[in-house]
């Protein structure tokens, strides 16, 4: 129950934010600007010029561009896990989330991790060394897991 209520305030305190950017690998520069989170949406580069919506959350789904519509939905996020479309089936999980680490699937077993999260950076696999790092995340505050998961993956 204390994973849920984390990772329900901390999917939604998310929604509140003012900007968050996120880099590719290590970097921190304007030009190495994966994606712009602002507003419930999730776009291509800064934001500014590009203003290509790739992804919109609400009510822990993720959907396609700037929809919400059923139809349109790529994740669903419930409890400590990352469920493919609207479903909640266990055969449909893509991933699952424990101590900062993504895994494979329904599995916690470091052979089926695909992502670490460590100070700010997410790291391919079961790694923290810089040249694994993917991406880099800034902003005004704390970004789901899960989340980050969905907009990277999937693996």
């Amino acid at each position: 129950m204390k994973k849920f209520l984390v990772l329900f305030f901390s999917f939604f305190s998310f929604s509140l934010l003012a900007q968050t950017q996120l880099y590719m690998g290590d970097s921190s520069s304007d030009s190495d600007i994966a994606y712009t989170i602002k507003n419930n949406r999730i776009y291509s580069g800064d934001g500014v010029f590009d203003n290509i919506v790739v992804m919109s959350f609400q009510d822990n789904k993720v959907y396609h561009g700037n929809s919400t519509l059923t139809f349109d939905c790529l994740f669903t996020i419930k409890d400590d896990k990352v469920y493919r479309g609207s479903s909640s089936f266990s055969s449909d999980i893509i991933y699952t989330i424990s101590d900062n680490k993504v895994y494979r699937g329904n599995s916690t077993f470091s052979t089926n991790c695909v992502l670490s999260y460590e100070n700010n950076k997410l790291y391919l696999g079961d790694s923290n060394f810089s040249s694994d790092c993917i991406i880099t995340v800034a902003g005004d505050g704390y970004l789901s897991l899960a989340l980050l998961a969905c907009i990277v993956g999937p693996y």
